[in-house]
């Protein structure tokens, strides 16, 4: 089981691709809606009534709240809002292939409901913290015979990332970064000073699905992106190990690890956001 490219439940790591979307349809992170009990009708004419991980409702909380702490009602009600299509096609353009059926996920798919690959997610993170940019991976840089002489080259491997198209306004992706990195706004659900946070700035999701079969860690840095994944290769459940307590310490880790002897760099805010 190759677990960067099998298939998984992404859990709430999925969220910022929903409040991109609802950014980019004009909402903000002051926007507040309602985390109160609420019953959405599926495309089967049933009721689907989201529950938030610790089983509270906090009442009027604004999207920076929601999204950092992790808020599954108010997910729901955001995507509930702008649509489902809205959303996955968002997500196809930067770079996950498998959310191309927006009946099968409804409203699920910010909960996680749809099925990603760690290199999927990670590379869609990527977007968020270069300015909208869809990155594609790219796995081989050169190839070099046993005399050194250089058989190919990728185009663009001294550049870093292979750069696509430009999939959302960089303003919106600054926005999703500033909250994703605001250690404040995730004190509700994560306490102060959490695994989560870095000595440098570093924006960063969890996810936890149920049953708690799998957990992801996803950040990054104006530098580079980590995602990491937990879980057991024969989908059996693990036993209370969230993304918080199993895939926060290792990401932790590796960020730091990976920007030793790197400079300290701030986030780049671009020009005309208000």
């Amino acid at each position: 089981v190759n677990a960067t490219t099998a298939l998984r439940q992404p859990g709430s790591s999925i969220k910022p691709i929903t409040y991109a979307a609802a950014f980019a349809a004009g909402m903000t992170p002051a926007t507040v809606m309602m985390d109160v009990r609420t019953s959405f009708v599926t495309q089967e004419g049933t009721s689907y009534v989201p529950l938030n991980y610790d089983l509270t409702y906090r009442g009027p909380v604004r999207l920076r709240e929601a999204l950092a702490s992790s808020y599954n009602v108010v997910a729901v009600k955001v995507l509930d809002t702008i649509g489902v299509e809205t959303m996955t096609s968002l997500a196809r353009r930067m770079g996950i292939h498998s959310f191309d059926d927006p009946d099968r996920l409804g409203l699920a798919a910010t909960l996680g409901g749809g099925e990603v690959s760690l290199l999927e997610l990670s590379s869609a993170y990527a977007a968020l913290g270069n300015g909208g940019y869809a990155v594609t991976p790219q796995f081989v840089s050169s190839v070099t015979d046993s005399r050194g002489t250089h058989l190919w080259q990728q185009q663009c491997a001294s550049a870093g990332p292979c750069l696509r198209e430009h999939v959302m306004d960089e303003r919106i992706a600054y926005l999703l970064t500033d909250i994703l990195s605001d250690d404040s706004a995730r004190i509700p659900t994560f306490g102060e000073g959490s695994v989560l946070a870095l000595g440098r700035p570093a924006a960063v999701k969890t996810g936890t699905t149920t049953d708690f079969r799998d957990n992801w860690t996803i950040g990054y840095t104006p530098d580079l992106v980590v995602g990491v994944w937990v879980g057991n290769a024969d989908n059996e459940p693990m036993q209370g190990v969230t993304g918080i307590t199993g895939a926060a310490p290792i990401w932790h880790d590796v960020m730091d690890v990976a920007h030793k002897g790197l400079p300290i760099r701030e986030f780049e805010r671009p020009e005309g956001l208000t």
